[in-house]
């Protein structure tokens, strides 16, 4: 059960996060951006797959828990501070 709510709550992280560049910038850039946050994801992620063996074996778990209970903390986060504020729209 908890496997599955965890899962729920990425997707719908990820569904936020796509959406997000849409509502951040010009239509005509949306594809360089969504291109380039992907490569840094797949960067981030190769890093994190060759150091977890090294973390794992000279730490163990608890830094790679604690890194994994922060990181959508800390992008929602960085969104709110780098995103700025939005005016209401008038209907």
């Amino acid at each position: 059960g908890l496997i599955s709510l965890a899962a729920a709550a990425h997707q719908g992280w990820s569904a936020n996060a796509y959406t997000l560049a849409s509502d951040l910038f010009p239509q005509k850039a949306i594809g360089s951006v969504v291109g380039i946050a992907g490569m840094f994801g797949s960067l981030g992620g190769l890093i994190l797959a060759a150091l977890s063996g090294l973390i794992i074996s000279r730490v163990g778990y608890e830094p790679l828990f604690a890194w994994a209970s922060l990181a959508y903390l800390t992008g929602l986060l960085a969104v709110h501070l780098l995103a700025g504020r939005y005016k209401q729209a008038v209907v």
